[in-house]
């Protein structure tokens, strides 16, 4: 059947329900690990182990998600009996224990129509949210994200500093890889991660600063800014955000001026 996917909502269970549509799509042929690399995108990026650690750490972030959306519908109403069954199938679906099977043995076993037809009604009664984003901001931020990975690899740089910043830059790559499931929350929470860590490790930035290439030091830290910046905007919580942090990315680098 064809399976409700509210395409314009914008909430878990609407985000949720699209990703499942999208999982639904893949070959039935295919293993469950292999369906859910696809419904994430991570199909092309990974294989073998990495494949399966990156594949286990989405369905624990969607499982999150899952378990929000239902506690939020119970906040709104919805019986628990139009909740148990309904969640906890897609729960199952994506345990650790179910990676191996063929994807259509999972299907049948928990995907049922009226599951699917329940999340399209969850979407439904659940509000619009306040923060979205969209493709074209996401993929905006990805080519800052690869500017910020080419200043990295320049000579001078303190070993420090570059560690520092790597961390970031790959909690900004998870951030984006979950909207599709979580929303704009974890760009809100990477944005926010790299203000504290630059907050309390500034003596030792300011340290390592001194001993560092000035230019490449100086491309680094225009790079970090963009990519503080955009993702804060991509979260919605730029005017925020920026007003409070702008003052602590200027002391990652000596070249103050290059950030103000």
């Amino acid at each position: 059947m064809a399976y409700p996917t509210p395409q314009e909502k914008s909430n878990s269970a609407a985000r949720l329900t699209r990703l499942f549509a999208k999982a639904m799509s893949a070959s039935h042929q295919k293993s469950t690990l292999d369906a859910w690399a696809f419904a994430f995108d991570l199909a092309e990026s990974a294989q073998g182990l990495d494949l399966t650690h990156e594949v286990t750490d989405m369905l624990v972030a969607t499982t999150r998600e899952l378990r929000s959306m239902r506690a939020l519908l119970a906040d709104f109403g919805v019986p628990e009996s139009l909740l148990s069954y309904y969640v906890t199938y897609p729960e199952q679906a994506m345990t650790a224990t179910n990676l191996s099977a063929p994807w259509g043995t999972t299907i049948s076993n928990y995907m049922k129509d009226e599951v699917m037809l329940s999340f399209a009604w969850y979407s439904y009664v659940l509000p619009e949210e306040a923060s979205t984003t969209t493709d074209e901001e996401l993929s905006a931020l990805k080519e800052l994200l690869v500017e910020l990975e080419e200043a990295l690899k320049a000579p001078g740089l303190p070993r420090f500093i570059v560690d520092t910043i790597s961390k970031h830059l790959e909690g900004i790559r998870r951030a984006i890889r979950l909207c599709p499931v979580q929303g704009t929350k974890p760009m809100k929470d990477a944005a926010r991660a790299l203000i504290t860590d630059i907050q309390i490790d500034q003596d030792e930035i300011r340290s390592a600063a001194e001993n560092a290439d000035e230019t490449a030091m100086n491309r680094l830290a225009g790079g970090l800014y963009k990519v503080w910046k955009k993702t804060a905007e991509v979260a919605g919580d730029a005017e925020k955000v920026i007003k409070t942090g702008q003052h602590l990315l200027e002391i990652a680098t000596k070249v103050i001026d290059k950030l103000n």
